[in-house]
């Protein structure tokens, strides 16, 4: 049970990670462009929080899996 929880919190992280390098890569076209440049403090604060929470719970994930395989059960 634990193993396929911590797989999953990875699983997601891993999504949120790359999510936030594709908001990271549009920011960084978006900031050469005119018209969206009202745009970029929300494009940056989404990035950066979608890749910290990302890094976050794949930590989590990643510790829980270790975890698991030292316990006795």
């Amino acid at each position: 049970m634990r193993s396929g929880f911590a797989a999953g919190l990875m699983g997601i992280g891993w999504i949120l990670i790359s999510f936030g390098a594709v908001i990271a890569v549009l920011y960084v076209l978006a900031r050469h462009g005119g018209d969206t440049l009202h745009e970029l403090p929300a494009m940056a604060t989404g990035a950066v929080a979608s890749l910290v929470v990302g890094a976050v719970l794949f930590a989590v994930g990643y510790l829980l899996s270790r975890l698991g395989r030292n316990s006795l059960a």
